[in-house]
């Protein structure tokens, strides 16, 4: 579908905010340990400090350390190593398999370069982050979306989506980590100051503790960088499952942008490896579209046999820079290659950030841009 015009998306947000606040006596949607009124904290697995050996801790005003060792007050750093899986020594004492760290004044940093605010908690051979959730909100648009010019209100539908995918998981109530620091989850990058920051901080601001809601928890709200035209749904966009308000909806708002159309050219080798095939490369197509057009599946064929595969599987095999997207305009064959016409970048599922900040530049609010590429849920309050 088209676009709506402006005075509908002011008719939207004015929904989504009577949905989003509602009367006084409404209480939030209850989910157990999740959305009880108050700001969670969320565990950030810093998966991407991994591996290391040794590493310093220093806390802003000092450090107070729990473990079987004691409960000390450390005014200075602290030298961190590993030992065997799951020990840790501190300071060259006898390694500990649990302990926790918390700065005297509410940050800290890890080899001197890396700062998060919150805690720091050894457990299970893993530095875990416990931090705010408005916090690492905040951690993750500076990894996320750490470009010039974004709006706050675009920043602000990045939130909403960040903190709905971030409720989806503390509600799984996972033993040692909610979620990691990598784009397994969702890029983190703590304390790191990023462009337009200022503005990135307004947009949590103006949406803190708003999320979507549909069925009545919260969504898993996937976004991606520029879809070229047409968001998807998850099956087709990432070969997974996924609701409704994933389904795919109209877009130009990314289209002066500059993934909004672009031409790679792939070689025969790196093809034939992508699909796991043998011989010499025949052709490639699209066999299969899901909404907006967007190629489903693949087929690579060889003089040695054929393969169909997933879209999104064989883009990933090839590698996600090379072959930006799965909007597949055209496959015309090169001198010893592919040559691929595409448009967007990213799986197209969900939220299209480029979109996002177009349409907060031709004045739509957060929450109308939150509501636009999540069709069907619901932006609440969870505190």
């Amino acid at each position: 579908m088209r676009p709506p015009h402006p005075p509908f998306l002011r008719a939207v947000a004015l929904a989504l905010l009577g949905a989003a606040f509602g009367c006084a006596s409404e209480p939030p949607v209850k989910q157990v340990g999740v959305l009880d009124g108050r700001e969670p904290t969320v565990r950030v697995y810093l998966r991407s400090l991994d591996p290391w050996t040794e590493t310093t801790l220093a806390g802003k005003g000092g450090l107070r350390v729990k473990s079987a060792a004691g409960d000390v007050a450390r005014p200075h750093p602290v030298a961190l190593a590993r030992s065997g899986e799951k020990g840790l020594r501190i300071d060259g004492a006898e390694p500990v398999t649990a302990a926790t760290f918390a700065p005297m004044e509410g940050s800290f940093t890890l080899a001197g370069k890396h700062g998060f605010s919150g805690t720091l908690e050894w457990r299970d051979g893993k530095l875990v982050n416990h931090v705010t959730m408005e916090n690492y909100v905040l951690g993750v648009l500076r990894g996320e979306l750490p470009v010039r010019g974004v709006a706050p209100d675009a920043a602000g539908a990045q939130a909403i989506a960040v903190r709905s995918y971030t409720l989806h998981y503390l509600a799984r109530n996972e033993r040692d980590f909610d979620l990691d620091d990598t784009t397994l989850f969702q890029r983190y990058v703590g304390l790191r100051p990023a462009p337009e920051d200022d503005h990135l901080r307004a947009g949590v601001r103006a949406t803190t503790g708003l999320y979507l809601a549909y069925d009545g928890v919260p969504l898993k709200a996937y976004y991606h960088s520029t879809c070229g035209g047409h968001t998807t749904d998850a099956p087709t966009g990432l070969n997974r499952d996924g609701l409704r308000p994933m389904k795919g909806v109209h877009c130009e708002f990314c289209r002066d942008t500059r993934y909004w159309r672009w031409e790679a050219t792939l070689k025969d080798d790196e093809v034939v490896k992508a699909a796991a095939l043998t011989g010499r490369l025949r052709s490639v197509e699209v066999v299969e579209r899901g909404p907006g057009e967007r190629a489903s599946r693949v087929r690579v064929t060889t003089d040695a046999g054929e393969r169909a595969m997933h879209a999104n599987d064989f883009r990933l095999a090839v590698g996600p820079s090379a072959l930006r997207s799965t909007n597949i305009l055209g496959i015309e064959r090169a001198a010893d290659g592919i040559t691929v016409r595409g448009g967007g970048w990213g799986h197209g599922v969900g939220l299209c950030q480029l979109g996002a900040m177009g349409m907060a530049k031709r004045g739509h609010a957060a929450e109308a841009i939150a509501g636009y590429y999540y069709p069907g849920a619901l932006v609440k309050r969870a505190y």
